[in-house]
């Protein structure tokens, strides 16, 4: 599909099933962007736009990095980068359906680093996460960094190129969140100060063409140095 970027008050579809998110807005039949942002047209008949700047804003079966804000006696609350706490339900977190757990607290503490999916979200009602999928759940070790969310398509790349390469040529393991979150899960602080200044770079420049070759040539530079 192709992204484009939208200014206040561009028409983006027209439809009378069409509803508009928390980015847009209707009059008649037709919806528009209520922000500068990134619009990409999906098969949803919910019409958003993603911010170019500023928080994250939640879709479902989108893929995010949280950090826990506290514990409830069910669930636990989730910062997301976005306007609203995600809520992580206790049946969300376990993926053994009878496994048993006498404190729920020693599963899932505070300030504890997840991976998870956003399965539910509504303009009424905060983002509902679930870890129980494989490759989600607790992150244990590595690095965070923090990029504007409506970046992370530049990041990730044309069918996962850009990230793909990165992570080749660094030789690490990387997990993008589309809230804007990225953790390198490795301890080599060289390499970790490398994938620091890639993001910068993707920040700075990602609306300028041939990126990816600027990017190639940024990891070539940095890793010969230290060869």
């Amino acid at each position: 599909m192709k992204r484009e970027i939208v200014l206040p008050s561009t028409l983006l579809e027209t439809g009378d099933d069409l509803k508009p998110g928390l980015t847009t807005y209707k009059i008649g039949p037709n919806i528009f962007s209520g922000i500068l942002g990134l619009y990409e047209k999906t098969n949803s008949k919910e019409i958003n736009v993603i911010p170019l700047k500023g928080k994250y804003y939640p879709s479902i079966g989108d893929r995010v990095v949280g950090i826990v804000t506290k514990f409830q006696v069910f669930s636990w609350n989730v910062d997301i980068n976005s306007f609203h706490e995600a809520i992580l339900p206790f049946s969300n977190a376990i993926k053994k359906e009878r496994q048993f757990y006498s404190d729920l607290n020693k599963l899932i503490s505070i300030n504890d680093v997840i991976y998870a999916e956003i399965i539910s979200f509504d303009r009424f009602s905060p983002p509902t996460l679930s870890i129980k999928k494989k490759g989600l759940g607790k992150i244990t070790e590595g690095y965070i960094y923090e990029m504007t969310p409506g970046k992370i398509p530049r990041l990730i790349g044309k069918n996962q190129s850009m990230i793909n390469m990165i992570k080749q040529m660094l030789g690490i393991r990387i997990i993008v969140g589309k809230n804007g979150r990225v953790v390198a899960l490795t301890q080599d602080f060289n390499k970790i100060e490398i994938l620091g200044e890639v993001i910068q770079k993707i920040e700075n420049e990602s609306h300028v063409p041939g990126l990816t070759d600027r990017i190639k040539n940024l990891l070539e530079s940095k890793l010969n140095k230290t060869s």
